[in-house]
């Protein structure tokens, strides 16, 4: 019998890269890690860049080095991060914005934890990390999706739109609610006090006709006729895995977290689980 492989997660990302004397007290006001606790750890670590009102504009993997951080964008558009950082750095922060070379991150394939939970690589030295990962083999293009969907990773102009914020993503376990001031802190602190979100990330899967799962398309808690079902939710993700079987991501209203089923506009059924990475807010 021939031996399964496991699989990896290789992908390029875009990349910047932070240097000078004030780069982690830079840092340490943009993003929600602890930068100062992280630098002294030595190993790479994810982060949130927020706007003023708290939605997740970037999800980020970084890795400090004396006065370096090197920034891997995992989800997000990096124009836009790269304008949001200059347009704060002044002379006094002692930080310069530099371009660098997108990076090659690996990082093996998990179907039982969260990928926030498992060591990544970047590679440097492609003739050494290939003998390394000669073992393993790399996901198809196909395999990553349903991964991911799975995993429920947040990603650019889809859950991350300007308007969700990390708790409804499941990355609540991203912030440090007792650093300092950051990019995002106050409206952070006003859902903490509130302990209220309009939606929650949720994996779906169903059977059904392809337009029925288009990305907007919205799920409603009964099959009945428009006058009794409600608007459960909406999809943000959706990947066809064979001919009538679909699955993706979807925001779905507080109100109906403890449904393990809705329905499509057209009455198919659909399951509702929790995506394996998510953390639970507050």
């Amino acid at each position: 019998m021939k031996e399964t492989k496991s699989l990896l997660w290789d992908e390029t990302f875009p990349s910047l890269l932070l240097k000078g004397e004030g780069t982690a007290a830079f840092l340490q006001g943009q993003t929600t890690a602890d930068i100062f606790a992280q630098r002294q750890l030595e190993r790479t670590f994810l982060s949130c860049w927020l706007s003023t009102k708290g939605s997740l504009k970037a999800l980020l993997e970084i890795r400090m080095s004396n006065d370096r951080a090197e920034i891997v964008v995992i989800g997000g558009e990096i124009n836009s991060i790269i304008d949001g950082f200059e347009s704060v750095i002044f002379p006094a922060d002692k930080v310069k914005l530099d371009f660098i070379q997108s990076i090659r991150r690996i990082q093996e394939i998990n179907n039982y934890k969260s990928w926030k939970e498992s060591n990544s690589i970047w590679v440097g030295n492609s003739d050494v990390i290939d003998n390394e990962i000669s073992d393993f083999a790399k996901a198809t293009q196909e395999e990553l999706e349903i991964w991911k969907i799975r995993q429920g990773i947040p990603r650019f102009d889809r859950e991350i739109n300007g308007e969700t914020n990390p708790y409804e993503l499941g990355l609540g376990d991203l912030i440090n609610l007792d650093k300092g001031c950051y990019l995002g802190q106050e409206a952070i602190a006003r859902f903490c006090r509130s302990k209220s979100l309009k939606y929650q990330l949720r994996y779906w899967e169903a059977y059904g006709e392809s337009n029925e799962f288009d990305i907007g398309k919205k799920f409603f808690s009964s099959n009945q006729d428009e006058g009794l079902k409600k608007n459960v939710g909406v999809i943000t993700s959706s990947s066809r895995v064979n001919n009538d079987f679909f699955n993706g991501l979807a925001l779905i209203k507080k109100n109906f977290l403890d449904q393990d089923f809705c329905f499509s506009e057209n009455g198919d059924s659909i399951t509702i689980k929790k995506t394996i990475s998510f953390t639970n807010p507050f």
